[in-house]
């Protein structure tokens, strides 16, 4: 892919471009010797000040590409690529692979641990299991085991099994021969051709049918299968990584999942806990996802008040990781300030369904199942109500026992 390049002197005149250029832009803004006006050219906003950026994001015809600029001693040289041909390339160099596990946050012991696991889990070629609340990032983590792996050169691909059609899964995951279907012309490759070599990621694979069940637990156990309407075996190399948020070996004992599938997919599991148990990752991951929106924007991070992450390690965030960035670029989008406040921050009411009853009740007695239970009421209304007097008054108690209780429970500080 031979990036754009134009070149223009201190008076902004234009002074070379080059044929990929020339493909990108109208004939109307490249003419030599004349003023080229780049703002115009790369959709810049007319602030934007050329001095004190030497590459940024742009959007030309819906794509997204890398504007970088060089300056020399009487030329600018601007270079452009596409953001999408970067990132190809950048998945080719091992360096990637050494930093694949880099994006996670892992101040918390559950994900140090976590990771610890999952590095050598992913240098094997048995399935991996991967399971975790909505919006942990299954699918991140999927494609950072990939990335780590020998495979990380080779292409990762993933479906969504949840809700989908047998034949269409059975067609995307194995291809079709023409003719297999009315109007299909061509033969298609289904992902694991696509993929032969590297890896092929299966979300939501407790939605799967028991027939396809049936047919993947051959493919994995030989690697050959066939296409829909096609006689003949193809063999491939793939590394299967299943993701799902439900317990598959309750499915199992309610007869909703194939017991030997099963068995073939536990081989390797990680479970990528939530974000509730690892609140020591909210403060790196809201710097993370502060920057990743300022980057975007192409403006300078805001700085995060003191009270910010207190208040935020309050909320139970039942749609974990996924939900805190929401919440977060919802609020950063509104932002007028330099700052980020709680006054800013906009945390979604807790209904009663999503109050954890039943979290990590074994071996615990009653007592203790009560005392969780009392937390997590606590905890989710301090929310909404940010002080001992303000929850008494709420609870109809004194303030002396919830202040007691918040002490406690470390709710509050």
């Amino acid at each position: 892919m031979q990036a754009a390049i134009i070149k223009i002197d201190n008076n902004t005149h234009l002074v070379a471009y080059n044929d990929a250029a020339k493909a990108l832009f109208s004939s109307n803004l490249l003419n030599l010797d004349q003023p080229f006006d780049y703002r115009n050219a790369f959709s810049l906003d007319a602030t934007f000040d050329l001095s004190e950026y030497d590459d940024t994001i742009i959007v030309l015809n819906s794509q997204y590409f890398l504007l970088q600029k060089i300056n020399e001693s009487s030329l600018i040289t601007f270079v452009l690529q596409p953001v999408e041909y970067l990132k190809k390339r950048l998945s080719k160099i091992n360096v990637v692979g050494s930093h694949a596990f880099d994006i996670f946050a892992v101040k918390s012991q559950s994900m140090q641990k976590l990771i610890a696991q999952a590095k050598p889990f992913s240098m094997q070629r048995e399935p991996l299991l991967i399971t975790g609340e909505t919006g942990t990032g299954k699918d991140l983590l999927a494609s950072a085991c990939h990335q780590y792996s020998p495979r990380g050169d080779q292409t990762f691909l993933g479906l969504n099994c949840a809700a989908m059609p047998d034949d269409v899964v059975e067609s995307e995951l194995y291809g079709h021969a023409a003719g297999a279907y009315p109007g299909a012309l061509e033969s298609k490759k289904g992902f694991f051709e696509q993929a032969n070599g590297g890896s092929v990621l299966l979300d939501g694979i407790d939605e799967m049918s028991f027939q396809m069940q049936t047919k993947l637990l051959r493919f994995i156990n030989d690697g050959f299968f066939r296409r829909v309407g096609d006689d003949n075996e193809v063999y491939v190399d793939v590394r299967i990584i299943c993701a799902t948020k439900v317990d598959l070996a309750e499915l199992v004992e309610q007869g909703k999942f194939r017991k030997d599938l099963y068995y073939r997919l536990n081989v390797l599991s990680l479970n990528l806990p939530s974000l509730q148990e690892r609140q020591e990752d909210i403060a790196p991951l809201t710097q993370i996802f502060i920057d990743e929106f300022a980057n975007k924007q192409g403006i300078t991070p805001p700085t995060v008040n003191q009270d910010v992450i207190p208040y935020l390690a309050q909320y139970s965030w039942p749609g974990n990781v996924r939900q805190l960035k929401n919440v977060l670029y919802s609020a950063l989008a509104q932002l007028t300030s330099s700052q980020l406040t709680v006054k800013d921050i906009v945390l979604p009411a807790i209904t009663s369904t999503q109050i954890s009853l039943i979290r990590d009740i074994d071996n615990k007695t009653l007592d203790e199942m009560t005392k969780n239970y009392e937390k997590e009421v606590l905890k989710s209304l301090y929310v909404k109500y940010p002080s001992s007097r303000k929850l008494a008054k709420r609870l109809g108690v004194s303030h002396t026992a919830i202040a007691n209780k918040l002490r406690d429970y470390g709710i509050g500080r």
